[in-house]
């Protein structure tokens, strides 16, 4: 049985309350960085594949865990990227307090295929990435995966795969409720 863990990135400076400029490039908080390195001691056996979102706070998560295991193949999924759905100009140097009306106001829309702007996506198309994550992942012939992702994309992952071939809207509707994922979390599933 293939045994895959999906493991949110460290704290970083936008979950610490800092304000950020670029989504994707925002890097783990020093707290962050202690979380990565006290998290790949706990990794027990050698994984066969460690896969990082390319956002630089799951880059750095994985770097400690990929430095104690130099022989694994490690590789970066864009399908496993954290869910995109607030424009991300209209973010630039904002902080996640200020950007929270906004993120009440897209939820409670409830519409799965609204896009906020540029660089957006809508919540179908973060559904068709974990769709294909999910493929690529039955397909792959390693047993032991290691993603270093995001808490929006595990949380969603998870709905995805403990119940499969719903609706996109009842998936969006229970996310809401779905169980938080904290820093350096690990989730896994069996395939």
């Amino acid at each position: 049985m293939k045994k895959i863990w999906l493991i949110r990135h460290g704290e970083s400076i936008a979950n610490a309350g800092e304000a950020t400029q670029d989504h994707t490039s925002i890097p783990l908080s020093p707290t962050g960085i202690c979380q990565a390195q006290e998290l790949a001691q706990r990794i027990p056996p050698t994984p066969e594949l460690i896969v990082t979102s390319p956002y630089l706070r799951a880059q750095q998560t994985a770097l400690q865990t990929i430095g104690r295991y130099p022989g694994t193949a490690t590789g970066i999924w864009d399908c496993i990227h954290e869910f995109v759905y607030l424009a991300p100009k209209t973010c630039v140097g904002t902080t996640s307090v200020q950007r929270r009306p906004r993120v009440i106001s897209y939820w409670r829309k409830l519409d799965p295929d609204y896009v906020d702007g540029e660089g957006a996506e809508s919540y179908r198309q973060l559904i068709d990435r974990i769709q294909l994550t999910l493929s690529i992942l039955e397909h792959r012939p390693e047993q032991y995966i290691l993603l270093f992702t995001h808490a929006q994309f595990i949380r969603n992952f998870l709905l995805v795969y403990e119940n499969p071939n719903r609706p996109v809207e009842e998936y969006m509707a229970a996310f809401r409720h779905s169980e938080p994922v904290r820093n350096c979390q690990i989730k896994e599933v069996t395939m």
